[in-house]
């Protein structure tokens, strides 16, 4: 195959003059900066940290010895975002990220990190409020844009694994509390005594408030009263819409009544009562925790509430206090933490007001930005809208901060800094140092890489001589000649330079045509190369003259080349053609007409080549009549420009030069086997927008065999290709993969192979006696026959060709209406087939490999599209048992399923009881997992209670073909109630049955809960050093 010149020619001017050329490339991209700080490497068992000698750096590194210098991201060097510095995730710590900001943003915590003062220089690696002030300090002063958190973690006494652990930002803020609580009162001086001071300073006490937790009888008025101390107050979200509302809520006490009535020790008997909770004191910094994080026990699974509920921006706390206090008890908002995601994981940040700024930000790991009040606004989460089908946005508000004002402060100066300005003086004089260090190395770096970054390698050439000189991009087209100028006449040694400075000037020079290009105007010497647009692979001649004389003069010519197609569709050699730079197109056809003899202008078709797409593929672009009028100049046709001609009608339908461009452009190379190998040593070239029909009729010739007696598979584990229609690159093949070539008649495209099963019904088991666990069997599945169905197969179709199959296992059936073909769900049945729906319409997700399951019924059913098959079992709560026997199991045809109201349920299963004494008003339903059936005492705990107005098919059961519902009569009272009043040998049994139970109950793992570990912790020193 032949290819073009390099169709990209670089046009610039000519002309003939004796030059010195300059080769202009960028440098390569310079070495990353070494890293500003030190990184922890692990202590060995042996290591203890460094003596009281050590320097700063020992002391937080664990070592002497310098650190390698680190690979630097570009982005490394960008500036500082100009509202605050940014904090780097580890992998999944943006809830720590998001609660760092809130404190280091928060004035007082600020502050109150700064105050303490460890003991010594050997107390850093692993002190908490040590690694808290040099990160808040690089927040401050430091010039990078986001910094690290491992050396915080690592005082944590984390390892490397547990960042990447999801935790909750208010379990969080709990634990980094009272770690830093427990630091602070067990810090000692040098003398061994606590210092004076620091064993009163207290995180909680600027977030800890006080409640009283109470019961009042209604008859005389005594109860009890305990008070605790709280960090947040919990609000429940759940039908709340304001946090106003849910702060009335929390207030509101509980009536404790009927047989939950309070026995009160003053009236001697049970009397009625409330139950509440009320806020007796609030702290400075108030947290309110909205309980977006629910259970729901239909499920049994826990969920997100994404609803929305609005919190101001001022809050007025007074009303909301056990009794009117001294003090001041209006708040403004300090931070909105926030969660993105699910009720299983998601992401926080958090919008912060800086207070010290007056400017609300959002902190998003290494991310810094303003924001505005309807930002914080469209945290309020979102309205539930009647018909709306969307799911709601899973991005809300999470936990609030709110800061109290002071007694005077006024609105219009609540936002005063007089009170706070934190200065560099407050840090500890060793970490300002350390962070001075940083930034000098930092400028340092950054300067080393914006100086790589900027440099241009220019190439000078000069006769047999040759010099490499270096360059900033910003420095002028003047300086770029005094360098090359001083290089040139250095190398000359003895020998000085024959032309004086003010005789030689930079032009462009044409790498494809090896001609001169670019004259650069006078006022261009002042211009910075980066504005004249120097670029990598730049090529540039130096041009002299004689004193007094002139530099050579510009050609008006130019050369062009044009390139046209023989009768192979080859390319031809190109042809000169030279013309002048502002003729217009119509005299360039002409031209190219003549030199490769085609009719005329008037049928010469000219093409050039551009770039299309990001992937650098080429495409021939026609230049159509209407621009005849145009000059070359003008439509950017400059020296060295490769144009092709070919003979036709100007801007019609089809032509050779754009086919063979279009060709190359797609055409891609796959490797195959041949059958019976297993080596794809074999290669073919293909356009990837044929389809694969086409790929396979260009294999078969090579393998010697027909293409229906071949698959073509993508490897040699998966599916073939059944769709031959569809192109080369929708299959997936791109240029250099391989596919694999397999024996046997290929399946057309609809086509599938399925594996059926034939259903075995369980055999009765005998009835269990009371305090012995029973279990339901699973059904019997025997394995019938591998067949290739279609997907537009009908019920009644498949069950027409299943039907002797059927017969062969050593069935009676005789009608294929008695069969019921099913989908295999694990170890369950699933949907059932429809008699008139094809098995795409019916069951979308049945597809190559799939197995089916058959059910030989004892008559002929058919069920319609709307019905559903639920499998109904009994539970009996006084025997603590689950369907143990057949006779309590059931199938349930439920009509018009999608609009079937849980109400509708209850007669039909008064039915399958077969008891008439279970009236439709005694019936109680619930959907249980399948799971729950080894073990009734998963039973009690789910919600028998259901709305039944609701369908079957909504929230919370969302039931279709094949799910479990269970009833039980809602008169017959639970065993555990009865054993109460039976012999010690029943409640004997029943402890025996709660213990061989518990292995059948599938439980959800716990979650892991977040921990933080202080140097003062029994064991810590063991962590520290592994």
């Amino acid at each position: 195959m032949g290819y073009p010149p390099d169709p990209i020619g670089g046009g610039e001017e000519g002309c003939t003059s004796c030059s010195l050329r300059v080769s202009l490339t960028m440098s390569a991209p310079p070495p990353p900066p070494p890293l500003l700080g030190k990184k922890l490497p692990p202590v060995s068992k042996n290591k203890k940290a460094p003596a009281g000698g050590a320097s700063l750096q020992q002391a937080i590194s664990g070592s002497s010895s310098g650190t390698l210098p680190t690979v630097r991201a570009a982005n490394f060097f960008q500036e500082k975002s100009a509202y605050g510095t940014g904090l780097s995730n580890q992998g999944a710590t943006c809830y720590m990220n998001s609660l760092l900001q809130t404190l280091y943003l928060t004035p007082e915590c600020r502050q109150l990190i700064y105050a303490w003062r460890r003991p010594s220089e050997s107390a850093g690696t692993f002190s908490i409020p040590f690694q808290l002030q040099r990160l808040f300090a690089r927040m401050q002063f430091g010039l990078v844009p986001s910094v690290e958190t491992k050396d915080l973690t690592r005082s944590f006494g984390w390892e490397e694994g547990d960042s990447f652990d999801q935790h909750d930002v208010q379990e969080l803020m709990k634990v980094l509390f009272d770690a830093l609580d427990s630091t602070f009162a067990n810090t000692k001086g040098k003398d061994g005594d606590k210092q004076q001071g620091q064993d009163t300073m207290s995180i909680n006490n600027l977030f800890q408030g006080h409640l009283e937790d109470y019961i009042t009888c209604q008859t005389c008025g005594q109860g009890s009263r305990r008070v605790d101390a709280f960090t947040d107050v919990p609000l429940v979200v759940r039908g709340m819409s304001s946090v106003q509302d849910a702060l009335v809520m929390f207030n509101t006490p509980e009536i404790l009544d009927g047989d939950n009535k309070y026995s009160c020790s003053t009236c001697g008997s049970k009397q009625d009562a409330q139950k509440g909770l009320r806020l007796v004191d609030l702290p400075p910094l108030l947290t309110l925790q909205l309980k977006r994080f629910d259970y729901d026990p239909a499920t049994w699974r826990r969920v997100k509430l994404n609803t929305r509920m609005t919190f101001p921006m001022e809050l007025g706390m007074a009303p909301y206090l056990a009794t009117h206090t001294e003090g001041a008890h209006m708040y403004d908002l300090l931070s909105v933490l926030i969660h993105s995601g699910g009720a299983m994981g998601g992401h926080y940040f958090a919008y912060v007001h800086d207070v010290l700024n007056n400017q609300w930000v959002k902190v998003n790991d290494s991310q810094v930005t303003a924001i505005t009040p309807k930002d914080i606004e469209a945290m309020y989460g979102e309205e539930e809208a009647p018909g709306k089908s969307a799911p709601l946005s899973s991005t809300n508000a999470y936990m609030l901060v709110y800061r109290r004002r002071g007694p005077s402060t006024t609105t219009e100066s609540k936002l005063t800094t007089a009170t706070f300005q934190i200065g560099s003086e407050d840090i500890p004089h060793d970490v300002r140092d350390e962070v001075t260090k940083e930034n000098e190395d930092f400028m340092k770096e950054r300067d080393e890489y914006i100086k790589r970054r900027d440099n241009l390698s220019l190439k000078v050439l000069y006769g047999s001589d040759s010099t490499v000189i270096n360059i900033n991009k910003f420095q002028t087209l003047s300086d770029a000649v005094d360098h090359a100028y001083a290089s040139l006449s250095s190398s000359g040694g003895d020998q000085p330079f024959p032309h004086a400075r003010e005789n030689v000037r930079l032009r462009g020079w044409n790498s494809f045509t090896q001609s001169p290009g670019d004259i650069y105007a006078e006022e261009d010497a002042k211009k910075t190369l980066d504005a004249l647009h120097f670029h990598s692979n730049k090529q540039l001649i130096l041009e002299t003259r004689e004193p007094g004389g002139e530099f050579p003069r510009p050609s008006t010519k130019i050369i062009i080349r044009a390139v046209g197609l023989d009768q192979s569709n080859e390319f031809l050699a190109p042809v000169d053609i030279v013309i002048e730079k502002t003729a217009p197109l119509s005299q360039l056809r002409t031209k190219a007409s003549e030199s490769m003899r085609l009719s005329g202008p008037d049928t010469c078709r000219l093409f050039r080549l551009i770039l299309k797409g990001g992937d650098g593929a080429r495409e021939a672009e026609e230049m159509d009549a209407t621009k005849n009028d145009t000059s070359l100049e003008q439509l950017n046709i400059a020296e060295g420009t490769v144009i092709y001609a070919e003979e036709g009608a100007i801007c019609s339908a089809e032509s050779g030069i754009q086919q063979r461009f279009d060709s190359e452009r797609f055409m891609i190379e796959i490797g195959y086997n041949r059958l019976d190998e297993k080596t794809y040593d074999n290669f073919i070239s293909v356009d990837r927008r044929k389809p694969l029909r086409t790929l396979k009729a260009r294999i078969a010739p090579v393998l010697e065999c027909p293409v229906d007696t071949f698959k073509l598979c993508k490897n040699a584990l998966s599916k073939e290709f059944k769709d031959e229609d569809m192109t080369i690159q929708e299959a997936g093949l791109f240029d250099g993969c391989t596919v694999h070539i397999a024996k046997g008649s290929p399946m057309q495209k609809g086509q599938l192979k399925a594996s059926f099963l034939i259903h075995v019904p369980t055999v009765e088991p005998s009835l269990p006696t009371q305090g012995e666990v029973t279990t339901i069997p699973p059904p019997t599945l025997k394995p019938l026959q591998s067949l290739i169905i279609s997907e537009s197969q009908t019920g009644a179709e498949l069950r027409a060709l299943l039907l002797p199959y059927v017969k062969e296992s050593g069935s009676s059936v005789s009608d294929p209406a008695c069969l019921r073909v099913r989908e295999k769900l694990g170890s369950r049945m699933g949907k059932i087939l429809r008699t008139n729906k094809s098995l795409k319409q019916n069951l979308p997700n049945v597809k190559d490999g799939s197995e089916l399951i058959i059910q030989v019924l004892d008559a002929p059913e058919d069920l319609q599209n709307d019905d559903m098959l639920l499998e109904v079992v009994r539970f009996r709560p006084s025997a603590l048992r689950v369907a143990d026997m057949l006779s309590e199991k059931a199938e349930l045809v439920v009509p018009n399923a999608s609009t079937a109201p849980i109400s509708g349920l209850l007669p039909l299963l008064s039915q399958v009881s077969r008891n008439p004494q279970i009236g439709p008003s005694l019936v109680q339903v619930t959907k249980p997992m399948r799971f729950m059936l080894a073990d009734p005492f998963c039973l009690f705990s789910l919600n028998w209670e259901v709305d039944t107005d609701r369908t079957i098919t909504q929230s919370p059961w969302y039931m279709t073909d094949g799910d479990i519902i269970a009833y039980k009569d809602g008169a017959e009272p639970d065993w555990p109630a009865i054993v109460d009043e039976e012999s010690d040998e029943a409640k004997e049994a029943l402890e025996k049955r709660k213990q061989a139970t518990t292995a059948a109950i599938a439980t959800r793992p716990k979650e892991k809960g977040v921990k933080i570990y202080t140097q003062y912790d029994e064991g810590y020193e063991f962590m520290s050093e592994n």
